[in-house]
């Protein structure tokens, strides 16, 4: 596995709209991409998701109905990006209203950025206390 090229998981729905996803952010960063269903990620052990440098992941209309999964995402520190089409989500997501949010249908240079800026931020040392 080239660990020189961030991999990014586009957790969707479905299945047209994590192609349309894929093709922007390809035609923009040299990346490797897996598309999954997002109780996929479920399955997913420490390990592999530890192999992830973003997940970008779909917000449903009941976000709470994906609580326990982001919570575990981000207790395994997987660097997050929400995708929604939802109007009440644009703004945040309750409580996780840090992760950053790309409004579908997709603007290409707009969530190449919100990639780009999300990978670099992810880059960045930690700092410590």
């Amino acid at each position: 596995m080239d660990r020189s090229i961030p991999h990014i998981v586009i957790a969707e729905r479905e299945f047209l709209i994590a192609l349309d996803a894929e093709y922007l952010i390809k035609s923009a960063l040299d990346c490797r991409i897996t598309l999954v269903r997002p109780e996929q990620l479920d399955e997913w052990d420490a390990t592999a998701l530890a192999g992830i440098d973003l997940c970008l992941h779909d917000v449903p209309l009941d976000a709470t109905r994906i609580t326990a999964r982001v919570n575990r995402l981000i207790e395994a520190r997987v660097p997050l990006l929400f995708t929604t089409v939802a109007d009440i989500h644009i703004r945040g997501v309750e409580g996780f209203e840090i992760v950053p949010i790309a409004r579908k249908p997709y603007d290409g240079e707009a969530l190449t950025a919100l990639v780009r800026g999300r990978l670099r931020q992810m880059q960045q040392p930690q700092e410590t206390d």
